[in-house]
């Protein structure tokens, strides 16, 4: 198969090989009729890359040779840039060029593979036709065959030729043609690494959402759900006071406990669901959010959020995560007289800075608040850094990419 395969480089120059070069001209030459020759610029484009299917096609049937496909440049929606894009894209030149080359080895194919098959096959038999030519001899280059044992020297010699080298040259051959649609026809090294970087990132990010999805949906059930229930039960629990009376002082006392118990649950559900993700996150904003995480705050907290335009949720929940999470610390080991609480996107980066006058003397890796706060913003490829010299106060700054 390999020498089919090399052998059909030659009929492949002349046919696919041809339409390339065609559809090239034609990117060229259209990009610079614009804007008539624009639309057949971005055809010419993507008819190079499906042409360049049928050669990997070609290898993968006759070597079983799997080379992943170039994917042409995306459509921007401007005719301009799409034709800017179709005249400088790599893989459209990488395509050309194999095409080049294909041609000039496809050219040295038709003399290798002959003489690789066809010589040996030529000379094996010499000691019996050799007698035939004048004078009795045969030219063998500078050698001169004149007698039986020279001959049978070079049949023995083309056996050898036939049985090592013949296969040893057709593989090299092929090795080569297949590292050559590998490298043209097929993304580099960098870009399969770059695609591969590409959709973990992706996939990352799709973990992450989803996550956050959870959140929302677990708060909704217990705001809904639970927590109504308990609302609801602690209202009967009061009417059921109310009616009682002072009669029977006992019953009395565990309906006000078990109302007691109902009420505190209810406070620590919502407590949970703020934590989770407050309704009022969703509803308007980091800045109606972080202003009521602002006002039941122990410490007095100086707060100024600038987020215009409004970042996705995913980001907005992990912001007011660092918020909530670096002013319960302030509030349990900072020792802190107040805290400056800034929240502002510049371009596409939103940065949070959470700065008291405490103590100072945080350190990342001896808590596993910090460290929480750390691995969840490096979840979107966000950086927290944290500086915290003792008696300095601490300074906690998160940049979370917002694209």
């Amino acid at each position: 198969m390999a020498t089919i395969h090399l052998l059909g480089d030659a009929v492949v120059v002349l046919t696919s090989g041809l339409l390339v070069l065609a559809a090239t001209i034609v990117v060229v030459v259209g990009f610079l009729l614009a804007p008539f020759g624009i639309p057949l610029s971005r055809w010419a484009n993507t008819w190079v890359y499906g042409i360049a299917g049928w050669e990997r096609a070609r290898a993968r049937i006759t070597r079983g040779q799997e080379v992943p496909a170039l994917v042409p440049p995306a459509r921007t929606g401007s005719a301009v840039e799409d034709a800017v894009l179709a005249v400088k894209d790599p893989g459209l030149w990488r395509q050309f060029i194999y095409y080049v080359l294909l041609f000039w080895l496809s050219i040295a194919w038709l003399f290798l593979v002959p003489i690789a098959w066809s010589v040996p096959f030529v000379l094996i038999p010499l000691p019996a036709y050799y007698s035939q030519f004048a004078a009795s001899q045969a030219q063998l280059g500078p050698f001169i065959v004149d007698s039986t044992t020279s001959a049978s020297v070079v049949a023995v010699l083309a056996v050898l030729f036939l049985v090592f080298v013949s296969p040893l040259l057709i593989r090299t051959a092929s090795w080569f043609d297949g590292w050559l649609v590998k490298e043209l026809l097929g993304p580099s090294e960098t870009g399969v690494l770059a695609e591969r970087v590409h959709q973990l990132v992706q996939s990352r990010q799709q973990v992450v959402d989803s996550v956050e999805a959870e959140r929302r949906r677990m708060e909704r059930d217990l705001h809904d759900g639970a927590q109504q229930r308990l609302v609801s039960l602690a209202m009967t629990l009061g009417r059921a006071k109310n009616r009682l009376g002072d009669r029977e002082p006992a019953v009395r006392t565990l309906i006000e406990e078990a109302h007691s118990e109902a009420m505190q649950a209810i406070a620590e559900i919502r407590d949970l669901t703020r934590g989770l993700h407050p309704p009022v996150l969703t509803d308007r904003g980091l800045d109606a959010a972080l202003s009521a995480v602002a006002a039941r705050s122990p410490v007095p907290v100086r707060l100024s959020v600038e987020v215009r335009p409004r970042p996705k949720l995913t980001v907005e929940s992990i912001a007011y995560f660092v918020v909530t999470e670096a002013l319960a610390n302030v509030a349990k080991h900072a020792d802190a007289a107040e805290v400056d609480v800034l929240v502002v996107r510049k371009d596409d980066v939103l940065r949070v800075v959470v700065r008291d006058n405490g103590r100072g003397g945080a350190d990342p890796a001896g808590g596993s608040g910090l460290r929480g706060l750390a691995d969840r913003v490096a979840g979107v490829d966000g950086r927290l850094t944290v500086d915290s010299p003792p008696g300095g106060g601490t300074t906690l700054i998160a940049e979370v990419p917002c694209g």
